[in-house]
């Protein structure tokens, strides 16, 4: 029987905390009234407070900025490795904004997995069949979560979605047409 868990406390108003299963995600904006080290500590209280354990070695900081500019520096958090990008809810977040590493990483997946649909065609798995795990396991992957990061795409990545929808459409004769730009808008 799985337990569920809900995590209360209280941390200051202006910042978020966000926990998804057994994970929990701290936001804090950069001009705040409360320093991230104490917001830190306090979430470390709400945890021992629950009766929950901080797993501190898979603790990791990401500090979002602007690429331009250059003379805003963060500290890091005593003994928590700061990281350029991250992985949260299967999407990979680049502390510059940027999603190259996330398409990078999704097109990658997503032409293993018409390579493994190729085999199954060649053993003789019909086309309808084929088209349903065709959406199942690459355009359901290329939609995941889409609007929400869509709007950081540059026009190259967006090229290189498009590119991988257009040869998906003609090696498995689809109808429809996927477009990234259309689909997130």
């Amino acid at each position: 029987m799985a337990q569920q868990c809900v995590l209360l406390c209280s941390i200051s108003a202006i910042n978020d905390i966000f926990k998804y299963a057994d994970d929990v995600t701290l936001l804090v904006p950069q001009h705040t009234d409360v320093e991230l080290d104490v917001e830190f500590q306090n979430v470390k209280a709400c945890a021992a407070t629950n009766c929950l354990k901080l797993n501190l070695s898979k603790t990791k900081e990401i500090v979002f900025k602007w690429p331009r500019v250059q003379y805003f520096h963060m500290p890091p958090l005593a003994d928590i490795e700061q990281l350029d990008c991250c992985k949260l809810l299967g999407v990979i977040f680049q502390s510059n904004f940027k999603m190259n590493s996330h398409i990078l990483f999704i097109l990658s997946q997503c032409a293993q997995r018409q390579y493994l649909l190729r085999l199954l065609h060649h053993q003789g798995l019909p086309d309808a069949e084929l088209s349903v795990i065709a959406f199942a396991v690459i355009i359901s992957r290329l939609l995941y979560a889409l609007p929400a990061w869509g709007g950081f795409l540059s026009v190259e990545l967006v090229n290189g979605i498009n590119a991988f929808f257009s040869t998906y459409a003609s090696f498995w004769l689809s109808s429809v047409l996927y477009d990234c730009s259309r689909t997130y808008e």
